[in-house]
């Protein structure tokens, strides 16, 4: 019994020295030695996944040494690869130990480390940007139905449609939409609008863009109304979470009106404003101005603004529910009216 006990606690050490000793170490400036699998080095931070703590990130700098059992790829700031076992020798100094002989160098100079098995995070990240500057299309279609029945009468229908070939430096955008309304049997809405349009970032602030739009409305008495613009846009704000874009310009409207009302033409200023914020995966909003003046004379003018608050629908990215406000201001309109409001639900489905 007393041998077999020997035996069996000899093994348990091996065990144990075993597991040990094919750990890897890393050695912190203030001679803590955490013990587990190096699993890449990048950008200034030590991935070390651990059975005690999970994984752990700790910053380069902080770190004196590090020493690995199997062999890795280690590339220094040089660009000089190696393959091989690291050993620390001591004064932040390691040495790499491959087949083409033994490489002496400073822990300052490790750029990237990576497992023979696992890919150069050089390439990962060439290859992330390049789908990230790739072009991407991506649809939307919402529509917003309201109804009632008693008292009063009413009906209400909008329809819209989106396409946008996307890039972080460029968006070519195509839409439609159509509204109709009616109370009480008689029409109060009856409008179809489409445009397309095209910006493009020659630097990080500064770029491009050109713009044009049709749209009729029965109820405005406006048989066409083409809107034409063309000028220069400004990124204020550009992060993942937030944008703005301000942009100046000059364009043509032409208006055709039914009923014998006199056409109008003339040439325009172009001013605009587009911003986007996101909260997390809670929700987005999403403001756009225009303010298109008569070049002619100032007092002839039309505003188009439109702010809304997206909310994902469960834990996809497809199902969305959009709530917002629309108002278009005419100074001087064929119709009695100058302003237009209004306020919708719209159910919005997204897909690339």
């Amino acid at each position: 019994m007393t041998v077999q006990k020997t035996l069996l606690a000899l093994g348990i050490a091996l065990c144990i020295t075993s597991t040990y000793t094919h750990a890897d170490t890393v050695t912190t400036k203030d001679g803590a030695r955490l013990t587990g699998s190096i699993t890449l080095i990048d950008a200034g931070v030590i991935h070390l996944e651990t059975s005690y703590a999970g994984k752990l990130e700790i910053q380069q700098e902080q770190v004196a040494s590090f020493d690995t059992e199997n062999p890795v790829f280690v590339r220094l700031a040089s660009g000089t690869t190696m393959a091989g076992p690291v050993e620390s020798t001591g004064n932040g100094k390691l040495k790499i130990q491959s087949e083409d002989g033994v490489l002496e160098t400073d822990m300052a100079r490790v750029s990237a480390s990576w497992s023979t098995a696992g890919e150069d995070p050089a390439i990962i990240a060439l290859r992330e940007k390049e789908e990230a500057e790739r072009r991407k299309w991506k649809f939307r279609g919402g529509v917003d139905l309201l109804g009632k029945d008693g008292n009063t009468e009413e009906f209400s229908l909008g329809l819209q449609f989106e396409a946008k070939l996307k890039s972080p430096n460029d968006e070519l955008a195509f839409f439609g939409e159509y509204e109709q309304r009616e109370k009480n049997g008689d029409k109060t809405e009856d409008r179809i609008a489409g445009g397309v349009s095209y910006e493009s970032f020659f630097s990080e602030h500064y770029g491009w863009y050109v713009r044009t739009e049709l749209e009729q409305d029965a109820i405005d008495q406006i048989d066409l109304r083409s809107t034409n613009g063309a000028g220069m846009s400004f990124r204020i704000i550009n992060k993942e979470q937030q944008t703005l874009v301000a942009r100046s310009g000059i364009g043509y409207r032409y208006t055709a009106y039914e009923d014998n009302i006199e056409n109008e033409s003339s040439a325009t200023l172009d001013f605009g404003l587009a911003h986007t914020y996101k909260y997390k995966d809670f929700f987005s909003m999403e403001n756009d101005l225009t303010f298109v003046p008569s070049v002619d004379d100032f007092a002839v003018y039309r505003v188009v603004h439109d702010s809304g608050i997206v909310i994902p629908i469960g834990n996809g990215e497809n199902w969305k529910i959009r709530m917002g406000v629309k108002n278009e201001y005419n100074s001087q309109p064929a119709a009695p009216e100058k302003l237009d409001t209004n306020y919708y639900s719209r159910m919005i489905y997204s897909w690339d």
